[in-house]
C-alpha cells in the first residue's frame, strides 16, 4: 500500500504501538542530583513533562523514540536526556533513540541510496551453526513466516539481529525475547493482529507475534523490505514523521546483509 494512501484507522492503530513502561514516580531523585528519567503519572502529558524539565516536546519524544501524538501510558519511564549509547534498544516499535540524526533523512532517500555487502548466500552465522538449540528454532520461524505470508529470511534476519534467537534476552527498555517485543507492542499484536491471548515469554508465541507484527509493517510499508526493517526498529510513526534515524540506518544495513544468509 503506498505510504500516502494509508487509511486513517491504520495510522490510529500504529499510534498504540509506540509507548510502554512500568514503575511510578521520579527516578534518580533520591540522590539529590538532577533526574535523568521520569515515570508517567495519572494526568501527565508529554507537553507538561517536557515543560517541567525544560525540554521541548520534540526533544522528549526523540529521547524516548516515541511519537508526540501517541498514547502516553501511566508507568512509562521517560528518559530526560539522550540515552547512553551503550544500551541496547528495545526492539522495533518505539525503541529509545540512541543516535540523533542532525537532519531528517526520508525513507525513500535512505533506501534508494543504501548499499549493502551481503553475507555469504545461504551460509548461516557461525554462532548459529554452532548452536543446535537455536538451529531448532528455524522450523518455528519458517512456520509463522509462512502463516502470515512473510519472507522467512527477513523474519529470521531481524530476529537474529534483535536477540541472536535467544528467548531470555530482555533489553534495558523491557523488550522481551527472540523478537524483542515491548509489552505494549505485544498487547497491540494480540488485540489487533492475532485476536487471541499469547505469552511473550513463550518461544513460539514470541516468534508468532514478531511475525504478525512484521507482516503488518510490511503491509503498511508497501512490502518494501528496507522501509519495513526501519519501521520494525524505530516504529512506523517515527519513520513517517521523523525519517530514518542514524542508528536505524546501521540496523537496516546489518539486517539487509543478514537476509541472504538465511535464504
Amino acid at each position: 500500500m503506498p505510504r500516502q494512501s494509508r487509511p486513517v484507522f491504520v495510522a490510529a492503530l500504529v499510534g498504540i504501538v509506540l509507548t510502554v513502561g512500568a514503575g511510578a514516580g521520579l527516578a534518580d531523585s533520591s540522590s539529590g542530583s538532577a533526574s535523568t528519567s521520569y515515570v508517567v503519572q495519572p494526568g501527565d502529558t508529554l507537553w507538561g513533562i517536557a515543560s517541567t524539565h525544560h525540554l521541548t516536546v520534540s526533544q522528549l519524544a526523540a529521547y524516548n523514540g516515541i511519537d508526540p501524538a501517541a498514547i502516553l501510558p501511566i508507568g512509562r519511564h521517560l528518559a530526560l536526556s539522550v540515552p547512553n549509547t551503550s544500551e541496547q534498544g528495545s526492539g522495533g516499535h518505539g525503541r529509545p533513540v540512541t543516535t540523533m540524526s542532525p537532519t531528517i533523512v526520508s525513507p525513500a532517500a535512505f533506501c534508494s541510496s543504501l548499499t549493502v555487502t551481503p553475507g555469504p548466500w545461504g551460509v548461516l552465522p557461525a554462532e548459529l551453526q554452532a548452536s543446535p538449540s537455536r538451529l531448532a528454532l528455524r522450523p518455528v520461524l519458517q512456520r509463522w513466516a509462512d502463516f502470515y505470508g512473510l519472507s522467512a529470511p527477513l523474519l529470521e534476519a531481524i530476529t537474529w539481529q534483535e536477540s541472536g534467537w535467544q528467548q531470555r534476552v530482555v533489553s534495558s527498555a523491557g523488550a522481551v525475547g527472540i523478537g524483542q517485543l515491548m509489552p505494549g507492542t505485544a498487547t497491540f499484536i494480540q488485540a489487533n493482529l492475532t485476536g487471541q491471548p499469547l505469552n511473550v515469554a513463550s518461544v513460539s508465541d514470541n516468534i508468532r507475534m514478531a511475525a504478525a507484527f512484521l507482516a503488518y509493517l510490511a503491509h503498511l510499508e508497501g512490502n518494501n523490505p528496507c522501509y519495513t526493517i526501519a519501521a520494525y526498529y524505530e516504529g512506523p510513526l517515527n519513520l513517517a514523521s521523523s525519517g530514518v534515524f542514524a542508528d536505524t540506518r546501521t540496523y537496516v544495513a546489518d539486517v539487509e546483509a543478514l537476509v541472504p544468509r538465511f535464504s
